[in-house]
């Protein structure tokens, strides 16, 4: 388990089976002064092992492939934090489903910011660099050490939230350089809209680019290859159906159905086609999706069964189109996917968010947008907008850099929920 995670993450006795840690200096130091670590028998300082100039026999021990491989952290739809364990069996089911998703080739040398991703590279045996970024704030990460990387490892594809390669294209468009040697980009985790995909074009033109959605506990659920973007789905994203997905994939099943329920708990097959509907809470079953938080935590309000099968609430509000594709709307709680989409469609923007406080819906732009409010109007005809306001900067998730913080934007525009 990541040291980090633990710092930021774990309550009083929220693991009290918790039996040894294994991190850098600056973990174990950490986990002297914590009440959760302190009394810790078996502390494995990372650091001290690569400087040991001798040989170490190491004993490989057999395990079972549901033996937990992997503890990783999600907030998901309901802000606390949660503690997702992934088994052996499940880590080489998901790369399996990964290196059939993402079609690798053995000469890939490949800069990542994405933990999972990397594992799966790992899984097929291919060239991985992990990207010099700046892991607490992704957007603050530094252009030209990530640049560097990429011409000095000769890298050809890239697999990076869209906060990080945010970061790339500002400063590359800013220079004039274009990055010719980048054939692939894979990118996820958060609102990809269409003015950011015209500049990785313009910043990559040799790439071909893929998006994926998927959570943390559904790894992937739908693809896109860029290409595949007809006229008549970039006019749908401007008339408001939202951000495409893409094809569905890896998941047994996708399902579209009525939000507003906190907990659904066990139902049967009647109850489930009855909840289901046009536009909704996007929600997915499969050998690839966890069925569950460790010692239940968050369980009651993220999963559901239907006749004994498990379903995983994504919070996702969507739509599946005539083609089977995925179409998102947003959180539930923020479902203006469409509205965003339909401006970045229309017109090359900075970050904006769209919420309601009580009954009036409200858009945020950045104060260094140019484009006339007419022209914002006008461009979202399909939906009545009651005010535009300004921040000079829009707050957003430390994780991806992309998922707008609406509780941190509240804050600032003095709005309370």
């Amino acid at each position: 388990m990541d040291a980090g995670f633990i710092k930021n993450n774990v309550k009083k006795n929220e693991f009290a089976d918790i039996n040894a840690i294994i991190g850098i200096t600056k973990y174990i130091m950490y986990s002297n002064i914590n009440t959760n670590l302190r009394n810790l028998k078996l502390k494995v300082n990372t650091n001290v092992i690569n400087s040991l100039n001798q040989k170490i026999d190491l004993v490989i021990p057999e395990l079972e492939d549901e033996f937990p491989a992997i503890l990783t952290y999600t907030s998901g739809t309901t802000g606390k934090s949660k503690i997702v364990e992934r088994s052996h069996a499940f880590l080489e089911l998901q790369g399996n489903i990964l290196e059939e998703t993402i079609k690798y080739d053995k000469n890939d040398i490949e800069l990542s910011s994405i933990p999972i991703f990397t594992l799966s590279n790992i899984n097929v045996g291919i060239t991985t660099v992990i990207a010099d970024g700046n892991y607490s704030n992704l957007g603050n990460s530094n252009a030209i050490k990530l640049i560097n990387q990429i011409q000095k490892n000769k890298i050809n594809r890239l697999m990076a939230a869209p906060g990080l390669l945010r970061v790339i294209t500002s400063y590359c468009i800013n220079k004039h350089k274009t990055i010719e040697g980048i054939t692939k980009i894979f990118t996820g985790g958060g609102a990809i809209f269409l003015d950011f995909i015209n500049d990785l074009r313009k910043v990559f033109p040799n790439a071909k680019i893929t998006t994926l959605y998927g959570s943390t506990e559904a790894e992937p659920i739908a693809k896109l290859n860029i290409d595949d973007m007809s006229e008549d789905d970039i006019k749908s994203t401007q008339n408001g159906f939202g951000i495409l997905a893409g094809n569905i994939i890896g998941v047994e099943d996708c399902k579209i159905i009525k939000t507003g329920k906190e907990k659904i708990g066990k139902i049967s097959v009647e109850e489930f086609e009855e909840m289901q509907t046009d536009i909704g809470e996007i929600v997915v079953t499969g050998a690839n999706v966890l069925k569950g938080y460790v010692n239940g935590i968050g369980d009651a309000e993220n999963k559901f069964s239907v006749d004994g099968k498990v379903y995983h609430r994504t919070g996702d509000l969507g739509f599946i189109d005539p083609k089977n594709r995925l179409w998102l709307r947003g959180r539930i709680k923020e479902p203006y996917f469409n509205i965003e989409a339909a401006l970045h469609s229309k017109f090359k923007m900075g970050k904006t968010a769209v919420f309601k406080d009580k009954e009036r819906l409200i858009l945020v732009v950045e104060r260094d947008n140019k484009i006339p409010e007419k022209d914002l109007i006008e461009a979202i005809d399909f939906e009545k907008i009651s005010e535009i306001k300004y921040v000079k900067n829009i707050p957003v998730d430390k994780r991806h850099s992309t998922k707008v913080d609406y509780k941190e934007l509240r804050k600032i525009l003095k709005i309370n929920e």
